[in-house]
């Protein structure tokens, strides 16, 4: 008689695969039960997931950016009772679970439970990892690294065999690649069917080496594919058979037993077995994207793409299951996630898959057997970008806002490909003026930089590209023709356009004529091509058309990321610039005859606040790669042979991609004026400190900024009366130092230049701690990096309320340095003076400023002049799954149109743009 299994432990709660789908979030409070104390470092997972955190010191954990619908939350910590919770989330919705955790009353220690081990629990164990971990290819690769937890009691059911743990069971798959992490409910076996009941959580292997890896993602696509998993949704596509899965049912009076048949499937086709068809097949349900299949009777499943260990039929070498559910139906969503468990029962292959072939729910199969299948060729690699800027042009010393889009060759790859972002302006000269590099997340680029006010030219081009796209040539760059103008110099007024070509949008906003400093709400409807509705990743600029004339644009977003023209069969042999997918830096190291040589390198970051051990090879050669930092970032190297004899150590740098500029490009034609387009704020007359004292770093060396304007001490810091964050402390020490609050988001703004108050975007100054930049990730402001720190743990605040030249743009709005007390640099000055060592000072990644939009409900301040260009400037704006989504704005003193400018990408890649003026008159 076949053993029947209950097929409970490999399907559990699933997640709809929705991009850009509104997320939720899950938070709680885990405690004692006994004592009301809470846990700390408790686990907390979605259940068969890589999705997990642990509780913080006050027992509280936040688990974020979910997927709604119904979960399986998993508790688990040493010395508790495992618990696990089933809940429904809502999309956009923050659900709250408390747990109290019971613990165990009696516990034994490893050695306890190690010496009350017996022959006969070595057999029961044996025979237990045959049934939970398998008997195949992927069992003989995965182990149980903690079995002394699990006990064999005596079963009431004759011929039952059962299985307890009390604590959580750990296994290693090094076939799939992963940690399981098992909390086991329930194990039972008989000579009829098995149960396996329990909570995973999955944490991923790390490769030892590309290898590795690559086995590891061809396992899982293999074990994904031949899974009931991916049957089942090949069912709801029809492409089951596409994919290997055939279906068959036993003939209406048939063969007298249905276990009774001959070994040659050829000959009981159509005899005692038929091809399968139910009519329908697939039955749509509520809610919206769950679906019934109708499996009536004993179905027998073929899958042809696979070879079985044991043959049922001697002309069918591939592996054959059967399934008989419980009502004939299974409830399933539209990614294969069965949904009623409980009522499937398998036998056969399917039923000797057990632990070893167990995949996280979130495991993205449709993007590894795309990978696994992916040809390398040039075209399925292809990567291009657009930036939509937050206005059409600029004058010089303004901020240029953008957003950049990514179209990919192969939607499957985009993680696999760059993540650094070149952009650099250039000048008509070929000269590049500036150049940064960004941090590209998730197929977007959202960033900024500051122009200089010296720029003395008027026709400029923006270029934009990875490493990657360099091998493809220039004409695969971004490169699109940008003027920066003089105060004095307007765009002609004949150079304006009135309507544009918009595709997907449309826009409706709540007023149709608005004066000066009033608030204006749009709303925004997203559609494909059909007029549907889609969800969207969009980025919305509003500028003031007066002040700036509505020129075009020179690129079309839909013609800039068109993939074409890169041949099918084009091979990726012959490429060779690299994918970056990290910043990285390269050097050698060379002795007195300039060869390169084997030696042990150090490198000391940012005066000493860090070191990096590594070793150069024997030609010399050193890389440091895998690295994330902000900004300009102070690196020292040292370099010694065996004997402890300095050598010399040099930093390679890139060659810089050529240039190449447009014979013939679109300008358009300017006027001069007498009086400037507005007037640029003067600098402060700033008094001169008592004393004179250079700057210094924590090591004693100059300042990279030079002299500061201000110099506040730790003791003056604490005398204010108000010493609980540094930035109400500096408030009272330094002059002209104002601190607002940014709109309705409770955020301090700091303005450091000049006394009047700005409508316009931010002016935050630079914030250093010990001569280290700290960056504006995640939108963090500079008031927000002050406040992480204790005035009673400096030393001094040294504050620059003048444009600092050696740091750029990042200078622009001064610098508020801060210096710790800390004697952990002392006497390093004979060190960086000594012989083989080298100082360097490299860029990282440009810090991102934050675009702070005039609120005049939450200002308190009169402002005497609102001459903003750009009114509002979003790059973080989501269509949701109605194509529909509100922002508000407020005018400036001017009376004049509008224009809204949006750009944006599709949930499957549908190019989104469009241009409105408003408030015409």
């Amino acid at each position: 008689m076949c053993k029947k299994a209950l097929f409970v432990v490999f399907i559990f709660f699933g997640f709809a695969d929705l991009v850009l789908a509104q997320t939720g979030s899950i938070s709680g409070l885990v405690k004692d039960a006994d004592t009301g104390e809470t846990l700390p470092f408790c686990n907390v997972f979605i259940n068969n997931t890589t999705i997990s955190t642990v509780t913080d010191m006050d027992g509280k954990f936040v688990l974020s950016n979910l997927e709604p619908g119904p979960l399986e939350l998993g508790f688990s910590f040493m010395g508790y009772v495992a618990e696990t919770r089933k809940v429904t989330l809502n999309a956009g919705g923050n659900l709250t679970v408390n747990l109290s955790m019971k613990p165990f009353a009696t516990e034994l220690s490893d050695v306890e439970i190690k010496a009350s081990r017996d022959k006969t629990w070595e057999r029961d164990l044996r025979k237990f990892q045959n049934l939970f971990i398998g008997t195949d290819d992927a069992a003989a690769k995965t182990q149980i690294l903690n079995p002394w937890v699990i006990d064999f009691p005596t079963g009431s059911e004759k011929g039952a065999f059962i299985a307890k743990a009390d604590l959580p069971i750990e296994i290693e798959n090094q076939y799939l690649g992963y940690k399981i992490t098992f909390n086991l409910n329930e194990f039972f076996d008989s000579p009829t069917n098995y149960r396996i009941v329990g909570a995973a959580r999955f944490e991923e292997l790390t490769p030892n080496s590309v290898t590795q890896k690559s086995t590891w993602d061809k396992n899982r696509a293999d074990v994904y594919r031949k899974s009931p998993m991916n049957m089942f949704r090949a069912i709801l596509s029809g492409t089951q058979e596409r994919e290997g899965f055939y279906l068959y049912g036993d003939k209406a009076g048939g063969s007298a037993s249905k276990n009774m048949r001959s070994d040659i499937f050829a000959n009981e086709l159509g005899n005692s077995v038929v091809v399968y068809k139910a009519d329908p097949l697939v039955t749509p349900t509520s809610p919206a994207g769950q679906y019934f299949i109708n499996l009536k009777g004993r179905i027998e499943i073929h899958y042809q793409k696979g070879f079985a260990q044991a043959n049922t039929y001697k002309d069918a070498p591939y592996p054959i299951s059967w399934l008989e559910v419980n009502g004939g139906k299974v409830r399933v969503r539209e990614n294969g996630m069965v949904l009623n468990p409980q009522d499937l029962v398998f036998s056969g292959d399917m039923d000797r898959k057990r632990i070893s072939n167990l995949l996280p729910l979130d495991y993205n199969a449709t993007k590894a057997i795309q990978l696994q299948d992916l040809a390398k060729t040039a075209k399925n690699y292809q990567e291009k970008v657009y930036l939509h800027t937050d206005k059409p042009y600029y004058y010089a010393g303004d901020q240029v806002y953008f957003k950049g889009y990514f179209a990919y060759g192969n939607q499957y790859l985009r993680d696999e490909l760059s993540k650094v972002l070149h952009v650099e302006l250039i000048s008509g000269e070929r000269d590049i003026v500036i150049e940064k590099k960004f941090q590209i997340r998730d197929g977007v680029v959202v960033g900024d930089f500051y122009l200089p006010d010296s720029l003395s030219g008027e026709k400029y081009y923006i270029r934009a590209y990875t490493n990657w796209m360099r091998n493809y040539g220039p004409n695969q760059y971004f490169l699109q023709p940008l003027s920066i103008l003089d105060p004095y110099k307007r765009i002609a007024p004949e150079e304006a356009v009135s309507s544009w070509k918009n595709q997907g949008v449309v826009i409706r906003a709540d007023k149709s004529q608005f004066g000066p400093r009033e608030k204006v709400t749009v709303t925004l409807n997203v559609s494909d091509l059909k007029g549907q509705a889609i969800p969207a990743n969009l980025s919305v600029g509003v500028w003031d058309a007066r002040q700036l004339v509505p020129v075009k644009r020179t690129l079309e977003m839909e013609k800039v990321l068109d993939l074409k023209g890169v041949s099918e069969t084009l091979g990726l042999d012959r490429f060779s610039y690299p994918i970056e997918k990290s910043l990285n830096l390269a050097g050698s190291v060379t002795d007195e005859k300039g060869k390169g040589t084997s030696a042990s390198v150090t490198a000391f970051v940012n005066d000493f606040q860090g070191m990096i051990d590594m070793e150069s090879g024997n030609d010399g050669t050193f890389v440091l790669d895998e690295l994330e930092y902000y900004g300009p970032m102070k690196l020292a190297f040292s370099a010694s042979d065996k004997k402890g004899k300095p050598l010399k150590i040099d930093i390679s740098k890139p060659l810089k991609a050529p240039v190449a500029l447009p014979a013939e490009a679109y300008f358009p034609k300017l006027i001069t004026l007498a009086n400037p387009i507005r007037i640029r704020e003067l600098e402060e007359a700033v008094p001169q400190k008592a004393e004179e004292t250079k700057a210094k770093n924590a090591n004693g060396r100059q300042a990279i900024y030079g002299n500061p304007d201000f110099v506040v001490t730790g003791a003056d810091l604490t005398k204010t009366g108000s010493n609980t964050d540094l930035v109400n402390s500096l408030v009272g020490n330094v002059p002209s130092m104002r601190v607002t609050l940014v709109g309705a988001t409770g955020q301090q703004s700091i303005r450091i230049r000049g006394g009047a108050v700005s409508a316009g975007g931010s002016m935050e100054p630079l914030v250093m701690v010990n001569g280290a930049i700290m960056g504006a990730a995640g939108g963090a402001t500079a008031a927000d990096n002050l406040r992480s720190i204790n005035p009673f743990d400096i030393d001094r605040v040294e504050v620059v309320t003048r444009i600092a030249p050696m740091l750029g743009d990042q200078g622009r709005n001064g610098i508020i340095a801060v210096y710790l007390k800390d004697n952990l640099y002392q006497g390093l000055d004979a060190l960086m003076s000594g012989p083989g060592l080298k100082e360097y000072l490299v860029e990282g990644y440009q810090p991102s400023g934050n675009f702070i939009p005039v609120d005049y409900e939450q200002i308190t301040e009169p402002v005497e002049k609102d001459d903003r260009q750009t009114l509002y400037w979003n790059p973080f704006l989501i269509a949701d799954e109605k194509g529909t989504l509100t922002f508000s704005f407020y005018t400036n003193d001017s009376e004049g149109p509008v224009v809204v400018e949006v750009r944006g990408l599709g949930i499957d890649g549908e190019i989104i743009v469009g241009t409105f003026i408003l408030n015409q008159k």
